[in-house]
């Protein structure tokens, strides 16, 4: 919710006298200063999505996979901050003789010092303390390589991509039909026998890197969070501990696996890098 300082202060007298013509009123006015100044604001802790002000208890900050003590590094540019980004795993999977696609599973999230726990679709989300009216952004993201083993000789899975199926756009300051035309999730650009998706590319490939979540309106997003979350229709009620205990697959991320990569019976990893851009 954006923050409004409102200061006013009215200095009047008031003199009444009375004769037998009638009541006469005369009035004296000055005037006085308020004045206020801001700062770029500092990094906030991560929010669930569609989470405002009304919650005044944030998730915890993202752990660092290589270091849980540690938060995860996250980028940040000109006072616009990136607050959660998504560790990927699509679990253990069999192998298929056909060209295959295997369901992310949900993300674990914490809040409370890690005391409660619950698992929801990815989601990306960025906070924009910018205090500048100008201010436009995006977030986007590559693959650092092709999926391989951690052998001495690795296993490669050449042609296999991570798809984004869905993505709901979030915002503490603003319904999401107000969204429309102001904020952007991930296009969804292609379409073949398994639907509509948008692909997350490997350095090398044409595409370059893909925009999950861009604020392409000057200082809309300001003093506010905006998250996409990776799954069509996402509804902040339908995810806690209760409803939500442990981790479940999920249709709105999904690894297309071609059968020509001929995946063996390993395990098989890779890095994303997101990448926050900030204008002017």
């Amino acid at each position: 919710m954006k923050n409004k300082v409102i200061a006013s202060l009215l200095l009047s007298g008031l003199v009444l006298s009375c004769s037998a013509t009638g009541v006469y009123a005369e009035e004296s006015t000055a005037k006085t200063k308020a004045e206020t100044e801001f700062t770029a604001g500092d990094r906030p802790d991560p929010s669930k999505p569609e989470e405002g002000p009304k919650d005044p208890s944030p998730l915890d900050p993202d752990p660092d996979p290589e270091d849980p003590s540690k938060p995860k590094p996250l980028p940040e540019v000109s006072n616009v901050y990136v607050t959660h980004l998504p560790d990927i795993s699509f679990g253990s999977n069999k192998t298929n003789l056909k060209t295959t696609e295997y369901e992310a599973l949900t993300e674990k999230r914490t809040r409370n010092q890690g005391a409660e726990a619950f698992y929801m679709p990815h989601s990306v989300q960025v906070a924009d303390l910018s205090g500048n009216s100008a201010t436009k952004w995006k977030l986007s993201v590559h693959q650092d390589d092709i999926f391989k083993t951690k052998d001495s000789t690795p296993q490669k899975l050449t042609n296999t991509r991570i798809r984004i199926y869905g993505n709901t756009l979030t915002s503490t300051a603003y319904a999401a039909s107000d969204l429309t035309d102001k904020v952007a999730g991930v296009a969804m650009d292609t379409t073949d026998e398994f639907g509509s998706f948008s692909t997350i590319p490997v350095v090398g490939d044409t595409q370059g890197e893909l925009v999950v979540l861009e604020n392409k309106t000057e200082g809309f997003t300001l003093n506010s969070y905006t998250s996409s979350v990776f799954a069509d229709s996402y509804t902040e009620e339908n995810y806690d501990s209760a409803k939500t205990p442990s981790a479940e697959r999920y249709e709105g991320i999904k690894l297309n696996v071609p059968a020509s990569d001929q995946s063996q019976a390993k395990a098989y990893s890779t890095n994303l890098t997101w990448t926050l851009t900030v204008e002017p």
